[in-house]
């Protein structure tokens, strides 16, 4: 599956905008079209819109409509409508009839609904969405589990990670056409570098019958025959411009797809990046020179919108991390829309992409929580892997990895990854320290530690102690390098105190600063991730004042104290070579 785009031979266009909007109080034909109870904007989630209580915690099913006009120009093309995300469970008809349906929320799914669209009347395209997470969802949710550290417990609504279940439409619907002959299907982009010389290798799927593809890269153009469906192709970029931090050096190679008479059935442009990835040793080399990660956790969180892809914020999110001098951040903790990697890859950010697997509890899990896992997970690779600032894959967060049952659950996840992906590393995020059972699988150890907060509150030099007895311990288990992934302190803009006292911008700053030093003093340290970026909203419960508060900045994106302090100390990268 790859992007949509307007080309030649492709038409594209969103559906975004006010959809029909009710929730399924009855057993009643909701496909064929309801009364609506609201209207809802169509990206975003909806549990923020409505001021009424029954709305914004409504789970179960809810049903999106509207209706479109296909233009009679494009009577004989292919055409599919697509779904950027709708979380967790999307359910998606068209003129009454049912075209298939999709879960975990994070990926896009797409039908072929060529005979089915009428060119002649409108349409009606409705959706039923539900957001009933289970023990066998990813994530999991609905537990009632016992809290324990990456486990929260008893909060309302019932989830066991630390950050709202936003629900709904959340990314651009689409309907886009291509030709019925042929049509690309899936292209896979690796690069390698030798000397000043970058190598491409291309290789994908093409649907139909077609002859022969053509490859057209700056002043090279390379064809090859289309065997069995498919095609695998090579060529080189002498004086390769590598895509690197700030650096956003991108290319573009014109795919077209060809009949044996040589008209052209498909056109697609495949946007990369010229770069490599390793770990070695305590190191990790893009492009062979070392890179320390400085930046943050993340969520897609917003006032009213919530998840809903919003471009405005991810833009003004961008210019803070470059303000701040941060080069990388994590996708907490789920695929984020692929608007948002575009984005990355056109401005140099690194990304660690992330599963939407939070907080799995082995208590609870079973066969079917691991194969939904693995299908969302090779989604995400499918999805993520063309893309030059996506640079390493995590696997999971915060799960019960202290316990034996974790074992070849995260072997699986690991093999699947390894399979589908050998040119990034591949993580999983700890909380389990040095009782993490699963790290033999995985190359960069990333671990989630909140000393100074969760325990030993307002102790900041015993907090130092404790970080690097921790890790001392974690790399003499592991021998592997570490990347702290998530560290910090709640705090209060506007509050403070002296001497430092939790909760205060004083704390906040000093603590951050202070677990920095420690990390920069172990060689094996291989970056800082703070947790979070921003504020941001969560499931009520009585640690969390109107959400978490560990952001950096605001949830309306304005800096606390410790941001001045880190733009200054982000200046100067720690590695130099």
């Amino acid at each position: 599956m790859i992007y949509p785009q307007r080309t030649r031979t492709r038409d594209l266009f969103e559906l975004n905008g006010i959809w029909d909007f009710a929730r399924e109080l009855d057993q009643g034909d909701y496909s064929n079209g309801f009364v609506p109870e609201k209207q809802v904007a169509v990206p975003s989630s909806y549990n923020d819109l409505f001021t009424e209580e029954e709305f914004r915690m409504h789970h179960a099913g809810v049903w999106y409509a509207r209706k479109v006009t296909m233009p009679k120009m494009l009577k004989d093309e292919r055409v599919v409508l697509r779904f950027n995300s709708v979380s967790y469970r999307g359910e998606a008809f068209l003129n009454g009839q049912r075209l298939g349906s999709h879960e975990t929320g994070y990926t896009p799914f797409e039908f072929d609904v060529t005979d089915i669209i009428d060119f002649e009347n409108e349409n009606l395209i409705t959706v039923r969405v539900e957001n009933i997470l289970s023990a066998e969802t990813v994530p999991m949710g609905n537990l009632q589990n016992s809290p324990e550290p990456g486990q929260f417990a008893g909060q309302y609504p019932d989830t066991p990670f630390d950050f709202f279940p936003y629900a709904g439409i959340q990314r651009p619907v689409m309907i886009y056409t291509t030709s019925k002959t042929a049509w690309l299907d899936k292209v896979v982009v690796t690069t390698d570098v030798a000397g000043t010389t970058g190598t491409v290798n291309l290789t994908g799927e093409v649907a139909g019958s077609a002859a022969k593809a053509i490859f057209q890269c700056l002043e090279t153009t390379v064809e090859t025959p289309i065997a069995d469906g498919g095609f695998s192709v090579s060529f080189d970029i002498e004086n390769a411009k590598l895509w690197d931090v700030y650096q956003p050096n991108l290319y573009y190679v014109k795919i077209q797809i060809l009949d044996a008479t040589g008209n052209m059935l498909d056109e697609y442009t495949q946007r990369f990046g010229v770069r490599t990835v390793e770990v070695k040793g305590d190191r990790i080399l893009l492009n062979g020179k070392p890179v320390y990660f400085q930046g943050f956790g993340r969520h897609e969180d917003f006032h009213i919108s919530g998840k809903g892809l919003n471009h405005a914020v991810n833009v003004r999110d961008h210019e803070l991390l470059k303000w701040i001098n941060a080069n990388s951040y994590r996708t907490t903790h789920y695929p984020y829309s692929e608007e948002l990697i575009q984005l990355c890859d056109e401005q140099g950010i690194l990304l660690i992409s992330e599963a939407p697997a939070v907080s799995i509890n082995f208590e609870f899990v079973t066969q079917k929580t691991l194969d939904a896992h693995l299908k969302v997970l090779a989604e995400l690779i499918e999805r993520d892997r063309n893309y030059p600032s996506v640079v390493m894959w995590s696997v999971a967060n915060e799960a019960t990895t202290n316990r034996p049952e974790s074992i070849p659950y995260f072997k699986a996840l690991s093999e699947l990854v390894r399979s589908m992906d050998a040119t990034r590393p591949v993580t999983m995020i700890t909380c389990k320290a040095e009782e993490d059972m699963v790290m033999e699988f995985f190359d960069v150890v990333g671990v989630n530690l909140y000393p100074g907060w969760y325990h030993l509150p307002g102790q900041i030099a015993s907090a130092k102690d404790d970080l690097r007895e921790t890790l001392e311990k974690m790399y003499a288990k592991f021998k592997k390098p570490i990347l702290i992934t998530e560290f910090g302190a709640d705090t209060i803009p506007g509050l403070h105190s002296l001497p430092a006292e939790q909760w205060s911008e004083e704390y906040q700053t000093e603590l951050i600063l202070g677990l920095i030093e420690v990390m920069r003093d172990l060689d094996y340290v291989v970056g800082e991730h703070i947790w979070n970026f921003a504020d941001f909203r969560t499931a009520q419960n009585f640690v969390r004042v109107g959400g978490n508060k560990k952001g950096a900045f605001t949830r309306d994106r304005q800096p606390k104290m410790v941001c001045h302090f880190l733009k200054k100390l982000w200046a100067e990268p720690r590695y130099n070579a």
